[in-house]
């Protein structure tokens, strides 16, 4: 084989090399196209040749992956500690933060007269470290007449995030 052939095989192999090197994976995709969401002008999907895909781009000291739609939390568990007196005009309620994140929870009560009828229902909001507990104070609100009926509180187990 002559020198340019060889030449030329080492430059196509050279080339192959660095396209691969470099994302180049099929049609549609130039050299050097990377995806980035958020900044500028573009949307988080302008590539419109496939279905949905994340791309990855490589280099440098580290990589960059198209962000994830974050999950919504969990709820947080509720349980009644001591319900409303009249020298304590509140309900005491220890939250659970299943969450590997710390989150603020919504902590919903019904007072409930000596009949069962709700006196009121209250909602407090309680701010839970990740996977720990925290204890809210859940006021009865209204007038000491409405306290001193106050037999009995409920509280929903669940607490679900605030929004």
């Amino acid at each position: 084989m002559n020198t340019r052939g060889r030449t030329l095989k080492y430059t196509a192999v050279i080339g192959f090399v660095v396209l691969s090197l470099t994302g180049f994976s099929g049609r549609h995709h130039g050299i050097g196209k990377h995806h980035h969401s958020g900044g500028g002008c573009s949307s988080s999907s302008q590539d419109h040749d496939t279905s949905s895909h994340t791309t990855t781009t490589t280099g440098g000291s580290g990589s960059y992956s198209s962000p994830s739609t974050a999950a919504s939390p969990s709820p947080a568990m509720a349980v009644l500690l001591k319900c409303a007196t009249v020298k304590q005009p509140y309900a005491t309620v220890e939250v659970s933060n299943p969450n590997d994140t710390a989150g603020t929870f919504e902590v919903t009560v019904t007072f409930r007269d000596a009949e069962g009828a709700a006196a009121g229902t209250r909602v407090d909001i309680a701010d839970v470290p990740a996977n720990g507990t925290a204890t809210v104070r859940v006021n009865v609100g209204g007038s000491n007449a409405l306290v001193t009926r106050i037999k009995h509180c409920e509280v929903q187990d669940q607490a679900p995030a605030a929004s």
